[in-house]
């Protein structure tokens, strides 16, 4: 039954355009895997940026694979096909000399493990031979805390990694004509590619109560793994390679217009970890846009902070002239301009988002979103006078401080939005409509509120009632909310250490079954959830070097309880985070 899954990918690779298929004589193999379904991970710009790079080697034949359908997934669990296999070639999993994943949301970890079974691949690295591809993984997950996944993988590589391919590959490959075994492989890679991790190379010690007491080199290996950064956004700029319409944004060419946000939001990893914002020129941008002209006209300027490009206005005019029907990921509330607008409308852009965050002007101040009601208000007012049809509004519940009455001032808030919009749209043959998206607030690592515990799954959806209670029965408002326990799940994977581990191979054991995977391991998935952590505790990630203080932190989070907002990223002049030295 193995053609099924071939004619899978064979229907995928009939209709995009820009794929890349390779000769494999003398190549070394790699697998870029994505580990969710082909339209999630074809949307994705830092896989598609990562294809095209390793590709561009002479010596490299990097060929896609994800997660299999539901119809591919049920052949593979019956045994009636014998392995995941590539879009580009069809090639087994196991005939790759790397395997390599792309990891941006910690939801997707569980998914590796599955893949790896249905391919016949051992999960532990000791249990796999010396013919058995080597796995490795990136992405923004494993730069914030990879630990949970430590146990699993050979190596990884840490950070902005665009520019680090080379040395990479060179390295590997020297392994692999000097016919070097697996660990000779793992000991020249780390030492000769910076930012690359190999777990198996460190220990971690626990105290009697389960916090980290030591986390060491086994060797002469580095205590602390720098992270990769960009010192600045290049041409080719991230963009679409491949375009196919099975996917979120279907034939759009997104472009990224830059990289990390010197706002300072306090629940944003984003914020800290690419920090000093770098934004690519404006002619790298119409550059990237006018490389696919010839497939699409569609393009989507992505960043943290679209809004901050010093050139954004400049941008927005250009592709208008240009005949792009050009959209942006979200708008800051305090930054918008009619003529921006007016660029976005004109090129056929009707919908925005902006994000307030938060209901009132007390919980902004803590998580430093420096955003005051009548900035909220009145972005609202321009939108919607500028002929948006759909504005989106995110919104997060459990956020630390936060108070019923918090929550009670989202309807508050929106409600006051809606009237807005509708003085605003009067005399048009519409009236916009606000879209919520309610979201479960995870505390992220490398943030001022890596301290704090995730809010407990009842108290969420009572919140999330109280929104939905609230504005019920209200016209042109629509809400959506995330399920507070996938939150939760989110929240085990992304501040564990590497004891989850096992419950990763638990879930992969019980088919997928988050509560059966909890009852037959012993872990408590609270004390890395929900746990309020200690100001001098040792964090499973705290061996990563992103250059910023964790005294930092401590004190941004410190201020956050006092409700004290703090000035933006001001790169060169402020070095108080410790990233500009």
């Amino acid at each position: 039954m193995t053609w099924k899954l071939v004619k899978t990918q064979n229907k995928w690779l009939a209709e995009e355009r820009g794929t890349i298929t390779k000769d494999w004589g003398g190549k070394l193999a790699l697998a870029l895997a994505y580990p969710n379904r082909y339209a999630v991970g074809m949307a994705n710009l830092g896989f598609q940026t990562v294809y095209f790079a390793l590709n561009q080697f002479p010596r490299v034949v990097c060929e896609r694979v994800f997660f299999p359908e539901p119809e591919d997934f049920n052949l593979l669990m019956k045994g009636s096909a014998k392995s995941i296999i590539s879009v580009e070639t069809q090639r087994s999993l196991r005939e790759f000399d790397i395997i390599a994943f792309a990891l941006n949301f910690e939801s997707d970890f569980p998914n590796i493990l599955r893949m790896l079974d249905l391919s016949g691949i051992n999960l532990l690295p000791p249990e796999r031979s010396g013919h058995d591809p080597f796995l490795m993984a990136g992405g923004v997950a494993t730069f914030l805390n990879p630990e949970p996944l430590a146990p699993f993988f050979d190596f990884f590589l840490l950070g902005e990694v665009d520019d680090l391919l080379q040395r990479f590959v060179s390295t590997f490959q020297k392994a692999r004509d000097k016919r070097l075994d697996r660990e000779q492989t793992l000991t020249l890679l780390a030492e000769n590619v910076p930012s690359l991790y190999v777990p198996s190379f460190y220990e971690v010690s626990y105290s009697s109560e389960g916090h980290v007491t030591e986390f060491r080199s086994k060797g002469s290996y580095p205590e602390k793994v720098r992270c990769h950064h960009r010192e600045k956004l290049e041409f080719p700029t991230c963009k679409t390679h491949i375009f196919t319409s099975h996917c979120e944004f279907s034939n759009v060419n997104l472009i990224e217009i830059g990289r990390g946000c010197g706002r300072g939001c306090r629940f944003c990893a984003a914020g800290y970890i690419y920090r000093p914002p770098r934004y690519a020129t404006f002619n790298d941008i119409v550059d990237g846009v006018k490389s696919s002209l010839d497939v699409t006209s569609r393009v989507g300027l992505l960043s943290p902070a679209v809004i901050d490009h010093p050139e954004i206005e400049n941008i927005s005019r250009t592709l208008k002239n240009m005949n792009c029907q050009t959209s942006v990921s979200s708008l800051r509330a305090d930054s918008l301009t009619g003529s921006l607008l007016e660029n976005l409308t004109e090129s056929g852009h009707f919908s925005v988002a902006i994000a307030p965050d938060a209901g009132s002007e007390r919980l902004r101040r803590v998580i430093n979103k420096n955003l005051s009601e009548d900035d909220i208000l009145n972005a609202a007012e321009k939108l919607a006078f500028a002929g948006l049809k759909n504005i989106k509004l995110y919104f997060m519940v459990g956020l630390p401080t936060e108070t019923r009455e918090d929550v009670e001032a989202i309807v508050k808030l929106v409600k006051q939005l809606k009237h807005r919009v509708l003085s605003s749209s009067h005399g048009k043959k519409y009236l916009a409509t606000l879209t919520l998206s309610i979201n479960s607030f995870v505390p992220k690592p490398f943030t001022p509120f890596q301290w704090v515990g995730f809010t407990p799954v009842k108290e969420l959806k009572e919140r999330i009632k109280i929104v939905r209670n609230g504005l019920k029965g209200v016209p042109n408002v629509r809400i959506h909310c995330d399920l507070p326990k996938w939150a939760y799940r989110q929240a085990i994977l992304s501040r564990g250490d590497r004891r989850v581990s096992l419950l990763l191979q638990a879930i992969n054991e019980n088919q997928g079954n988050w509560q059966k995977a909890l009852e037959n391991v012993n872990l408590n998935p609270d004390f890395y959830a929900s746990r309020e952590r200690q100001k001098d505790e040792i964090f499973p990630w705290d061996f990563i070097d992103h250059g910023i203080k964790k005294e930092y932190l401590w004190d941004e989070y410190q201020r956050a309880l006092s409700e004290e907002v703090s000035p933006p990223c001001d790169p060169g002049i402020c070095h108080r985070c410790g990233v500009c030295k």
